[in-house]
């Protein structure tokens, strides 16, 4: 089955924390044939500055490259993205810079797909939360 969607900062501590299957089976379809896993590369700024604070730099980066190496598909910030991350936050004056442009990653790569369990996303017109399965 392929996967489309936007992994938020929040699946990587959940993916980290006890692997639960449904978050394997998620980075384990990111290779898979029509499937399309993304994140932002912002996301890896926030897991360097939180996991890297607990779980320390080498062991952040090594989770970062295993989801790279797996098919995680870090997509970096563009003009277009910026443009509409900006427009999220004036529409919403209390959403995050880092997740304004994770959702419009999502917009622009995953048809709005956000794997996230963080209530900013809920305020966000075009954007599909899914959480808890694959």
């Amino acid at each position: 089955m392929a996967l489309v969607g936007c992994l938020d900062t929040r699946f990587y501590f959940a993916h980290a924390q006890d692997e639960t299957s449904w978050t394997r089976k998620v980075v384990n379809e990111a290779s898979q044939r029509g499937s399309l896993i993304a994140s932002s590369t912002i996301t890896i700024a926030e897991l360097m500055s939180a996991m890297g604070s607990t779980a320390g730099l080498e062991t952040t980066q090594l989770r970062i490259n295993s989801a790279r190496l797996a098919g995680v598909n870090f997509i970096p910030l563009s003009e277009k993205i910026a443009l509409r991350a900006g427009e999220m936050i004036l529409k919403n004056s209390d959403l995050p810079l880092a997740d304004a442009v994770i959702a419009a990653t999502a917009l622009d790569a995953t048809r709005g797909r956000v794997y996230t369990d963080d209530p900013h996303f809920q305020k966000i017109m075009g954007i599909q939360i899914v959480w808890g399965k694959a």
